[in-house]
This record gives C-alpha cells, sequence and structure tokens, in this order.
C-alpha cells in the first residue's frame, strides 16, 4: 500500500471534504479531523465525506504519513507544531485577502517569504508541500474524465515531493513538480493559474518563470 494511504485530512470544510471525496473515489482511506470532535461531525461528514473516518485532531498522524492541511491560515494558531513531527504536510491554505493572520505569519510574510515557507518555519519538524491548493473543490468533484488537468507540487524536500506527486496522480491530476518551495506562490489567489485549468506544458512553463 501507498504510504499516502491513509491520508489525513485536517479540516472538514469544503476544501478538506472535497479532497477526501477524491481520494475515497480512487480508493485512498481517509482520516480526517477538524476542530471538532468527531462525534460532532458525524452527521456533517455522512453528508458531504461518507467514506472517511473522523478522528481527533491530535490524533491525526497517528497512522497517517501524508497530511493535507486545509484550514483557514487565521486558524493555525491552534495547531501544535508537534502533531506533524516526521510527516509529510500537504499545504493547501491559501492566502486570501483581508483574512486576518497570526503575528508570525504577518512576520515571515513582510520578510519576503511565501505563506508555505512561513509554514514550514511554523512547522519545523514536517515536511512541507504546497500542492493541490489551486484547485477548486468544484473541479475536485469532476468526473475523472474531466480531471485531466495539471497539478502544481512545490518543496524544498525532493523526497517529498515525489511522493505527493504520487498521490496527485491516484487523484487524477497530473503532477508538475516547482523547483522549490517558495515557487508555491505562483499558484496562490490572484495568480494566472489559480483555479485555471492547465496542461502540464503550461504550468511548468509557468512555474519556470522568475
Amino acid at each position: 500500500m501507498p504510504s499516502y494511504n491513509p491520508l489525513g485530512i485536517l479540516g472538514a470544510g469544503r476544501a478538506g471534504t472535497a479532497f477526501a471525496r477524491v481520494a475515497a473515489r480512487n480508493d485512498i482511506a481517509v482520516r480526517i479531523a477538524s476542530s471538532r470532535t468527531p462525534s460532532q461531525i458525524r452527521y456533517h461528514l455522512m453528508q458531504y465525506a461518507p467514506a472517511a473516518k473522523a478522528v481527533h485532531a491530535e490524533h491525526i498522524a497517528e497512522d497517517a504519513a501524508v497530511i493535507i492541511l486545509a484550514v483557514p491560515q487565521e486558524d493555525l494558531d491552534d495547531i501544535p507544531p508537534s502533531w506533524f513531527r516526521d510527516r509529510i504536510l500537504i499545504d493547501a491554505t491559501n492566502r486570501w485577502e483581508n483574512e486576518p493572520l497570526p503575528d508570525w505569519f504577518v512576520a515571515g510574510l513582510a520578510n519576503g517569504l511565501s505563506s508555505s515557507e512561513v509554514i514550514a518555519q511554523r512547522f519545523p519538524d514536517a515536511r512541507v508541500v504546497k500542492a493541490l491548493n489551486h484547485i477548486s473543490h468544484w473541479a475536485m468533484d469532476a468526473p475523472a474524465t474531466a480531471q485531466s488537468r495539471a497539478a502544481a507540487i512545490a518543496s524544498d524536500d525532493a523526497e517529498a515531493a515525489e511522493l505527493v506527486a504520487q498521490l496527485v496522480t491516484a487523484l487524477g491530476f497530473e503532477p508538475v513538480i516547482a523547483p522549490s518551495l517558495a515557487d508555491g506562490k505562483k499558484t496562490e489567489p490572484g495568480t494566472s493559474f489559480f483555479n485555471v485549468a492547465s496542461t502540464a506544458e503550461q504550468l511548468a512553463q509557468h512555474l519556470l518563470q522568475t
């Protein structure tokens, strides 16, 4: 079984449940958690991610080597860095205009870091990979025949990036690996490839631009 199976997802909103649905369709077991307890999100998951197993947030990494971070960036203060020790953490978050951010996040951005680089500093024991942030939950729910679109992957950890590329392929997308984690900013809101379907060649050209 691939080391991304089971897949952990922290966040049970629109994005998190969309990731859970597409993973389940592709025979990937899902462990999902939110700020609420498993019993509190039971009926929510029955409607939006029925195949996912709800777990307590602090246990999300117990049997998942790969975890998708799908919570608002303003809530990152509530997540202890120790949760992701020695895990691959897929940063699927986005920076939205006027969203309040923790002071440490604002300071990192002011120093010229990308949002994923700031997250990597916050969770230093995790292997951070930026991915799946630029594909909408509507696209995630599209039929497999309509999912032949490219997905960007950015990391400073080549091995982690390759494993996430395997996961992206299993989810039905064509992975394109960027040179560095900093390049993840090229797929954030406001960029030309955010929530825009593209071929691998088009996305690769965009990611390689300085």
